[in-house]
């Protein structure tokens, strides 16, 4: 093992998981990792027998129920978590589980070794990438690589530390805080609107739910350990334990319609941390999303919304009203934004959310198009339809036939009572 040296600017922090299957070929593979790379820390973990799906499912980010094959594949027994250090990383592109990605070639080798001496399959986890590594550090250990490293400073032993415990937030929050400083390594993000009390408070007045935009909303759901508030599929509002309290999201999503998805991804893309503790939209798109929430995605403009957007108007150097929204000036504000931008007003997955066509009919005839997200079914669902309607009526045809031969053939057949 080498010692690594501190805050080496060219490094990068993975992590390699020896699940409990894959433990008698243990020492083969520390001996292995300790040629390729710097092992800071060894920690061999428990997790509870009755939870350990869930936590399995949170990690991969994948539903997977009890005495799934993949569970009865890794085992369920302690498993051997080792965060190394890779001085000189290297990147090529590599065909993963989730298709062809650029990774970490040293660890992406190394895992792809040890998966051969165990066996095949997946009984040993490599991270690809530093983001991969900062997601699974910082669920599995409740700190993200930068803040684990600094923590180890040069304090590098072949100790292995016994941790019992969950994946982080497994029994909720501890408050806003807590749960940011998990969704910035684990997730892309960005509160839409009414964070204004963040992180002291959950709502703005009159606003009773957080409303954030993720790039997937199956990972969001896994990671913020969420429960769906309705059954309905196209539903995105969910419930996350914080501080004792199920506070209320609604998780939108890239190329879910709630915006256009080109406008979904710039926010993303040019996401702002605020206070070194959460994700907000820059300035513009703030104040362009809020004015589109108000007017295409409500059947009136909420007269708090009304007083924030004139009060907000002036950062990107407009004028829509003093003491009252003009609304067709507000109106012809975002349709030029639109316009400018090449974004389509959208109609969301969601049928829950409101679009005002009153506002839609408005834009189209200033240029902006209007596009429907809810897709039409493929030509072969109507096929599958009709086939199954034919054999349904060949079969009761062919019974009302059967019956009236049955009828004819009889003896009694003509016969009066």
């Amino acid at each position: 093992m080498h010692m690594s040296e501190k805050n080496d600017p060219n490094a990068e922090i993975h992590l390699f998981i020896i699940w409990e299957h894959a433990r008698p070929s243990e020492r083969r593979i520390l001996e292995d990792i300790s040629k390729n790379f710097d092992i800071l820390r060894k920690y061999e973990i428990s997790w509870s027998e009755k939870h350990f799906p869930q936590n399995l499912s949170r990690f991969y980010g994948s539903n997977l129920p009890p005495n799934s094959r993949k569970e009865q594949h890794c085992g369920t027994g302690p498993f051997l978590a080792v965060v190394v250090e890779d001085k000189a990383p290297k990147y090529h592109v590599r065909t993963t589980s989730k298709g062809d990605e650029s990774v970490n070639t040293k660890m992406f080798d190394a895992k792809t070794r040890h998966r051969e001496w165990t066996g095949g399959g997946h009984r040993i986890h490599g991270s690809n990438s530093v983001i991969e590594a900062d997601q699974n550090l910082t669920l599995l250990l409740g700190k993200n690589s930068r803040d684990l490293r600094s923590e180890i400073g040069n304090d590098i032993s072949d100790v292995v530390y016994n941790l019992s415990r969950e994946l982080e937030g497994h029994d909720g929050w501890r408050d806003l805080r807590h749960l940011f400083y998990v969704l910035n390594s684990t997730l892309e993000y960005v509160v839409l609107r009414n964070f204004e009390p963040f992180p002291d408070k959950y709502y703005a007045d009159e606003h009773g739910d957080i409303d954030i935009l993720v790039r997937d909303f199956k990972d969001a759901r896994f990671v913020l350990n969420a429960k769906p508030v309705f059954s309905a599929r196209h539903r995105v509002h969910v419930t996350v334990p914080i501080a004792s309290e199920d506070v209320r999201f609604d998780l939108r999503y890239v190329g879910d319609g709630y915006y256009d998805s080109r406008w979904q991804d710039n926010m993303l893309n040019t996401r702002v941390l605020q206070a070194n503790c959460f994700y907000t939209p820059t300035t513009d798109n703030h104040f362009f999303g809020l004015l589109y929430h108000a007017l295409v995605q409500k059947p009136a403009i909420a007269e708090d919304y009304g007083k924030r957007l004139i009060a907000a108007s002036g950062e990107v150097g407009l004028s829509i009203g003093t003491h009252k929204l003009d609304q067709t000036k507000a109106m012809n504000a975002i349709a030029s934004l639109l316009k400018k931008r090449k974004y389509y007003i959208t109609q969301p997955i969601d049928k829950s959310v409101y679009v005002n066509m009153n506002t839609v009919k408005y834009a189209k005839s200033l240029g902006v198009s209007y596009r429907k997200s809810r897709k039409i079914p493929p030509i072969r669902n109507y096929l599958k339809t009709a086939k199954s309607k034919s054999r349904h009526y060949f079969a009761k045809t062919r019974r009302i036939i059967n019956r009236n031969i049955n009828k004819i053939t009889s003896k009694n057949y003509g016969k009066k009572d």
